[in-house]
């Protein structure tokens, strides 16, 4: 192992020698939760040991190679936060004209704003700090639309999508994320790393309100997520740092 998130994502070299990611952990792929496309969740998953040097399933293991090259050690965050970002946008089922709100200030946050980017959509940022000139610049630079909750309504109307159901994605900060699922809205919230997930109020119930959660990245969508960086859709090497909206790695051997 070469590197690793704090979620146990990695990027490590093979005996063989080839670089390769892989997620925190191994889904057994059999169980029918996971053929239902919960490997996330997978209740019998392959026990692996942290240390210098890990066995993952090869079978969940992307081959840096063939175009996907990617630097290291910033790549274990492909398998990561970056995957991450992105099964969150494929659970919500986005179109290329849905309107899309996303709530939180994370190295996710980021990664998912570039994928609805190169998408073909304009997400909605909403954010808490309106204060954060930094992260308001990124947004703009990027193509999104960062605005307090009480801007969501007219940056809606601005795109011309106004009266459509929302689709919300929540990467923090739920509680308003509960706020702006409206009549018949799509909401996706990720499962917080640390502490219970929020109470779902029955507020959203009444509202129609479709809820899906997210556990974890699926393994299956490491190979787009790397696609996407390698192509530069993702800056991977903008996005791993020490900053509140960079994803975290830390060095645990020398290539």
């Amino acid at each position: 192992m070469l590197a690793a998130q704090p979620s146990g994502a990695l990027v490590g070299r093979a005996s063989t020698g080839a670089l390769f990611v892989a997620c925190a952990i191994d889904a057994c792929g059999q169980c029918e939760i996971c053929r239902r496309g919960g490997a996330a969740v997978c209740p019998t998953p392959r026990e692996r040991e942290r240390g210098a040097r890990v066995r993952v399933m090869q079978r969940w293991a992307v081959e840096l190679a063939d175009g996907l090259e990617l630097p290291v050690p910033q790549a274990a965050a492909v398998a990561g936060d970056v995957a991450l970002a992105y099964t969150l946008y494929a659970r919500t089922g986005l179109g290329p004209r849905d309107p899309l709100a996303i709530t939180g200030a994370t190295a996710v946050t980021r990664f998912l704003v570039e994928i609805a980017v190169a998408k073909g959509l304009a997400p909605i940022v909403i954010t808490s700090r309106p204060d954060d000139a930094d992260w308001a610049s990124w947004l703009h630079s990027k193509r999104a639309v960062p605005t307090a909750l009480a801007g969501v309504q007219a940056a809606l109307v601005a795109q011309g999508l106004g009266a459509r159901p929302l689709r919300v994605i929540a990467t923090g900060d739920a509680e308003l994320a509960f706020e702006l699922a409206g009549p018949r809205a799509t909401l996706t919230l990720l499962s917080p790393a640390r502490g219970p997930s929020p109470a779902i109020p029955a507020a959203l119930v009444a509202r129609e309100v479709a809820v899906i959660g997210v556990a974890g990245p699926h393994p299956d969508l490491v190979t787009e997520a790397a696609a996407m960086c390698a192509r530069r859709e993702i800056d991977l090497a903008g996005g791993v740092g020490d900053g509140l909206t960079q994803a975290r790695v830390a060095i645990t051997s020398r290539a």
